[in-house]
């Protein structure tokens, strides 16, 4: 299946889970992801979920990470690109153009510190490749930094079997965690 197509299917799934069951979902993922051996690692790059288009919740991910000692980075979309920021428990946010939660900062963190990033999808398929928004921040933002950075997506929904329309810009992920299982793609 298209991405055009897959995106418009999961965006509407995602919109029609009802609250409780989401946040069961997220909870889910949550447990899985804590499991997970690539807490050994010292910055993480996470985005900031978008509760009004039902984003897997990333505020508890946050602060697991925090509450680790570990560092962690958020995006900020300037033009087409990402920017990227520290947080800790005391950064004041503001919301963009399109409801996005950013950081207010104007000092940018050096991506080639990053060890391990948190990615947002809306659908995966069993060869690792995602489905997002049809931006391509984050491919981009994946394709810039070293080849060993973990990428790790986020899904409320199982793996369909194939994305058709997979090109050399899309960058695949090494894990994707849903709420019932991790699944491995290294």
């Amino acid at each position: 299946m298209k991405k055009k197509f897959l995106r418009k299917v999961y965006e509407d799934n995602r919109s029609n889970t009802p609250i409780s069951q989401f946040q069961e979902l997220c909870k889910g993922i949550l447990d899985n992801l804590i499991e997970l051996s690539i807490w050994d690692k010292d910055i993480y790059h996470v985005y900031l979920s978008v509760e009004s288009k039902n984003e897997v919740d990333t505020n508890a991910i946050i602060s697991f990470i925090l509450n680790k000692n570990k560092r962690v980075i958020v995006p900020k979309i300037a033009n087409k690109n990402l920017m990227h920021f520290e947080i800790d428990q005391n950064t004041k946010f503001t919301k963009n153009k399109l409801g996005i939660r950013e950081p207010i900062s104007k000092v940018s963190f050096d991506t080639s510190l990053i060890e391990a990033i948190i990615v947002p999808l809306l659908v995966f398929d069993k060869n690792g490749h995602r489905v997002g928004y049809g931006g391509g921040y984050y491919d981009r933002f994946m394709s810039d930094i070293k080849d060993d950075v973990i990428k790790v997506g986020l899904s409320l929904f199982d793996p369909i079997d194939k994305i058709s329309d997979i090109n050399d810009k899309d960058i695949p992920l090494n894990f994707v965690v849903t709420p019932s299982r991790t699944y491995n793609f290294n």
